[in-house]
């Protein structure tokens, strides 16, 4: 069976895993330069920046078995509860791609099914054809701006999702430098430094991560990462007096969906007339385990059945 996948973060990864456990022909796409969504690395030569998720908990108990499994693997690392990346954090979903399925740097704009079967288009006019199946893992807005006529029922519960922004500074340089100054750890515009370079245990090489509030960072309704670098670079000196660019290589990132407000109450949206599952974050919970579980579901409620019987 031919498979679509939209979308390389831990969802669209996962159930991509599965289907090609199961000898499926999967193709999965994605927009960005790598997978990973949220759970994405920044590659400095030979060190890296987790710039999203720095590390997460577990608690679902097939959540926990998937997580163990990567630390076998020497993925992730186990400390109590926690688990933390021991190569990047991009890996957790890299490492479950066949880069000749994966297609990057693609973005899918429309979805139609002809005779029966999905036709993919990206935004250059490229079509990618024909699917039996298509999975949709990207944030609500993004499917709800896609070509792809939608039933009613589905529309209407992608469109009561509401999404909260989430952005990052990334600093970093090759020597020994401190940034957990105080006044910037008590300022109530950031809600966490991550020490990049402690993680890693990296010498002469400092690198953090600077999270700005949540709620601060969707007051602001920034319209790109320049907008992001800007507004947390001013509000640091504001508070410290510190200039970080005279210190430090100074990035940012900036995720406009990624902090899901209220979530759909079911595991996971499937239409079976028109072959289309869409799964992700946004059902019951907003974190790498919902998203995790969402995927999993869909793929053990509606495709492993599917299977099973051919």
């Amino acid at each position: 069976m031919n498979i679509a996948i939209i979308g390389a973060g831990l969802s669209g990864t996962n159930i991509y895993n599965l289907l090609k456990e199961n000898g499926n022909n999967v193709q999965i796409f994605e927009k960005a330069r790598g997978s990973g969504g949220r759970c994405s690395t920044r590659y400095l030569n030979d060190k890296l920046i987790d710039h999203g998720t720095p590390f997460f908990e577990a608690y679902d108990e097939n959540f926990i078995n998937f997580c163990d499994k990567k630390v076998e693997k020497n993925i992730l690392v186990k400390k109590e509860n926690r688990y933390y990346p021991l190569k990047g954090m991009n890996k957790l979903c890299s490492s479950m791609l066949d880069k000749d399925d994966f297609n990057k740097n693609t973005k899918i704009v429309s979805c139609k099914k002809i005779d029966d079967r999905w036709h993919l288009y990206d935004e250059n006019g490229i079509s990618y054809y024909p699917f039996d199946k298509l999975i949709i893992t990207i944030p609500t807005p993004q499917i709800l701006d896609l070509d792809i006529e939608l039933p009613f029922n589905i529309k209407k519960k992608l469109d009561s999702i509401k999404y909260g922004s989430i952005a990052t500074l990334l600093l970093y340089a090759y020597t020994s430098k401190n940034i957990l100054n105080p006044k910037i750890l008590n300022s109530s515009y950031f809600k966490k430094i991550v020490n990049n370079s402690l993680k890693y245990n990296y010498e002469n090489f400092s690198s953090y991560v600077i999270h700005l509030d949540s709620t601060i960072c969707s007051e602001q309704n920034f319209s790109n990462t320049d907008e992001v670098k800007e507004f947390m670079l001013n509000k640091i000196y504001d508070v410290s007096g510190i200039k970080l660019e005279d210190n430090f290589h100074v990035m940012s990132h900036f995720w406009k969906y990624a902090n899901v407000v209220n979530s759909i109450d079911e595991d996971y949206l499937y239409d079976e007339e028109l072959s289309l599952g869409i799964c992700g974050d946004f059902f019951k919970g907003n974190n790498l385990e919902g998203s995790y579980l969402s995927s999993k579901s869909l793929y053990n409620k509606e495709f492993n059945l599917v299977f099973d019987n051919l």
